[in-house]
């Protein structure tokens, strides 16, 4: 490899380091909002739920969408979670409770988890077209 194509190939990765971070700054941004929506839909009906979802989805949003951590490991967390917050509010597993908050976390966190490297492709594919 010539050095002129080493300096070529470095330049192309750090724009799409930086193009990256752009994405990052912008699920900044999109996720609290997110979290807090879900959490209005999917907490028990109490404020201890709702407060506790809202961190639990936004740690895990923030976990699976910026850092890319291991899904499943935050599937595992929020199950644990949702199963604890599900038997503090009720005193039971009813399961429309069940349904409710660990459906629809687990869902969205899938939804983020493997949606990102699709985001992450559409971006980048989005600023190469913008430079032609």
């Amino acid at each position: 490899m010539q050095p002129s194509d080493q300096q070529n190939l470095l330049t192309v990765l750090e724009q799409q380091r930086q193009q990256l971070q752009q994405v990052d700054r912008a699920l900044k941004i999109v996720l609290p909002i997110a979290a807090f929506l879900l959490c209005v839909i999917c907490a028990n009906f109490n404020w201890q739920s709702t407060l506790g979802t809202f961190i639990m989805l936004l740690v895990a949003f923030y976990a699976v969408g910026i850092k890319k951590m291991n899904l499943y490991l935050w599937f595992a967390i929020i199950t644990v979670y949702c199963l604890v917050d599900i038997y503090f509010s009720y005193s039971g597993f009813p399961s429309s409770a069940i349904g409710r908050q660990l459906g629809t976390m687990l869902t969205f966190t899938a939804i983020l988890g493997y949606g990102r490297p699709y985001i992450d492709q559409w971006y980048l594919k989005s600023q190469g077209q913008n430079k032609l």
